[in-house]
């Protein structure tokens, strides 16, 4: 008896072994169908933040990465190529894992109508001309740093004339041509003449000086420093006494009034 009952509990053994079998050939030939019938996504590679990006701050590699995205939720102007992030700045904030956008880009070194935000706290932003040798020779660019120099008359002839440094290690904020600029009398046939202008980011009341030596008719001139010299050395006004002492000459007194000559005292005589 206790053999048949074996035989009984292995033949129900095996019939429970075939339903789970049978059940489980079901369960995954309705998956594969169900997988079939699923239509295929299609995806494309943009750039997404890794991390929170506040506004100004300029993008490192380290701050984005690349991921596929369905492409019916990518966004128009979307940014698809690290190349056209990395080293940008943003001029909004970004979200960690909100996809990059290229019109909330900017190239630190180019000149837009977002120029503000790459204004550094506390400082403003003026206009130079850009007509001095170095610039109509087209040296000068976005993020140089330079000297900026004035020369002073006050009144005529060369013993009225001083030099002096107004601001050193002066960083060029951009270079701005503008797209054209008729001059009035402009005769047909001849270019129109391109005024350029240095932007420069300084402190309000450095910006005042500026604006007083520009409206006294000083004569500017930019010179261009080595990209990694933050030296500041006491720079002495330069005028007509100076270059007599330094270089040992005495420059020819100014021409005396007519009619009059010099004695061998310095006195005048009709």
């Amino acid at each position: 008896m206790s053999r048949r009952q074996g035989w009984l509990w292995m033949l129900a053994g095996v019939i429970l072994a075939m339903v789970a079998a049978l059940l489980v050939y079901r369960l995954l030939s309705s998956a594969v169908q169900t997988s079939a019938s699923r239509p295929e996504v299609n995806t494309r590679p943009v750039i997404v933040a890794l991390q929170d990006i506040p506004m100004r701050s300029v993008i490192g590699k380290d701050m984005v990465a690349v991921r596929d995205m369905p492409v019916d939720f990518i966004p128009k102007d979307a940014a698809t190529d690290l190349n056209d992030v990395v080293d940008k700045m943003a001029i909004a904030d970004i979200k960690a894992g909100e996809v990059v956008l290229l019109s909330r880009l900017e190239s630190p070194t180019n000149v837009t109508r977002n120029i503000a935000l790459r204004i550094p706290q506390g400082k403003v932003v003026i206009a130079l001309p850009a007509q001095d040798l170095l610039n109509r020779v087209g040296m000068l660019k976005a993020g140089d740093h330079v000297d900026i120099l004035f020369t002073l008359s006050f009144g005529s002839g060369p013993r009225k004339n001083v030099a002096i440094a107004a601001m050193q290690n002066v960083t060029v904020q951009a270079v701005v041509t503008p797209p054209s600029l008729q001059p009035s009398g402009n005769q047909a046939g001849i270019p129109s003449r391109q005024e350029k202008a240095i932007l420069i980011a300084v402190d309000p009341q450095e910006a005042l000086v500026l604006k007083y030596l520009l409206d006294s008719g000083a004569a500017l001139d930019f010179v261009l420093r080595p990209p990694d010299d933050d030296s500041a050395p006491f720079m002495e006004p330069v005028d007509l006494p100076y270059m007599e002492d330094t270089y040992d000459f005495e420059a020819p007194s100014e021409t005396a009034p007519t009619g009059t000559q010099k004695t061998n005292t310095g006195a005048t005589t009709p």
